[in-house]
């Protein structure tokens, strides 16, 4: 199984990321009434008709993502979005953003080290996450989701393929589903490897290979993946 932890800490995020990151976490108990207040540049990026509760998750985001961006040493600095949803980061850095219903995680890296970060936290998986597992699922899945009584497996499948969509996408804007990816869990180093099932460019065929690291805590479920600058780590 995935490592147990306790209060997600930015160690839990930076484990298994070869080259310097910066991260962020925010809590939405610790935040009070009002919001973190958003740079000059992200105001309006949600338009009129977001509710309180989007509002208030989305500026605990970006507030994540500039302190990721402050270990990097980027000061100030606003974080747009792209048509694909995609956090837009300052000139030379790469990572992502993620929120569950509680936590934001940002993490972020240098392009010299990285084409690519990917982070993602969710919540332990419902009922209503459960049923879609023939969704979120390859064939050869679904029989180590089904393989525990509860749902943290599939929890845990679900936020690697996310990650594996942030870590991607904004290589060359080639959208991925479930079915495009199939993972196999390694636990002696708590992580999957992924096959990726669809091409992201030059230098990224069918069938390269990601690690996804996955931690499991006291009500969430974390994951990582990277893209070295210098290449894929495996390819088959």
């Amino acid at each position: 199984m995935a490592p147990i932890a306790g209060r997600l800490t930015r160690n839990d995020v930076r484990r298994g990321l070869p080259s310097r990151v910066g991260v962020g976490i925010r809590y939405l108990s610790e935040i009070g009434p009002t919001p973190p207040p958003l740079h000059p540049s992200e105001e309006g990026i949600l338009g009129p008709r977001a509710v309180a509760g989007r509002q208030a998750l989305f500026a605990l985001g970006r507030a994540a993502g500039r302190d990721a961006l402050r270990e990097l040493g980027f000061e100030h600095v606003g974080i747009g979005r792209g048509e694909g949803g995609q956090p837009l980061w300052p000139s030379g850095v790469v990572g992502a953003i993620s929120h569950s219903s509680e936590i934001a995680v940002a993490l972020v890296g240098l392009r010299n080290d990285y084409v690519g970060l990917g982070v993602d936290v969710e919540d332990p998986a419902r009922d209503q996450i459960a049923r879609a597992a023939r969704l979120v699922c390859r064939p050869a899945e679904m029989a180590w989701v089904h393989a525990e009584a509860d749902t943290r497996r599939l929890t845990m499948l679900f936020s690697a393929k996310e990650t594996i969509f942030k870590a991607l996408y904004p290589i060359e804007r080639v959208w991925f589903g479930f079915e495009d990816a199939e993972l196999t869990w390694f636990p002696q180093r708590g992580a999957f490897k992924a096959r990726v099932l669809k091409s992201v460019g030059d230098g990224y065929p069918v069938g390269f290979e990601l690690d996804v690291n996955c931690t499991v805590g006291s009500g969430w479920v974390l994951s990582t993946a990277f893209v070295p600058a210098g290449g894929v780590p495996w390819r088959t």
